[in-house]
């Protein structure tokens, strides 16, 4: 559990979509449960089902992939997220190759299913999370 709600433990598969363990650990991270949400990628909508989920919820979600450097890695938009002036509160959710993770306004990695030592993954895009 993520301050007391749950998250997968294991991928679920369905013909035209998908629940994945790290979307669901990140989403449990502000408070949004696996059992309150159909699926996070679909054939129709892509990774974009988390986005729709976060909003019905309450949150807005911004992109903010202008603000980080091309090719920037994980480990490269640290110093990037410390100078954007979100809310406070504001968790940064950082997709790369097939994973999602979670940073918080000090650029801390908050949720990773994955870790790693020196993270070198290439930033495919990243959102700010925010009560509205």
């Amino acid at each position: 559990t993520v301050d007391g709600i749950t998250y997968l433990s294991k991928h679920i598969e369905r013909k035209k979509s998908f629940k994945g363990v790290c979307v669901s650990k990140c989403l449990a991270y502000v408070g949004i449960d696996p059992s309150q949400y159909q699926s996070t990628w679909t054939d129709r909508t892509g990774n974009n089902a988390t986005h729709g989920i976060l909003r019905r919820f309450g949150f807005a979600v911004r992109s903010r992939k202008s603000y980080i450097p091309k090719r920037a890695t994980v480990g490269g938009i640290r110093k990037s997220i410390q100078k954007l002036n979100d809310p406070k509160g504001t968790v940064y959710f950082v997709s790369v190759n097939s994973h999602l993770l979670a940073l918080d306004q000090d650029g801390k990695t908050v949720i990773d299913t994955a870790p790693r030592k020196r993270d070198s993954r290439r930033v495919v895009d990243i959102k700010a999370v925010f009560r509205k």
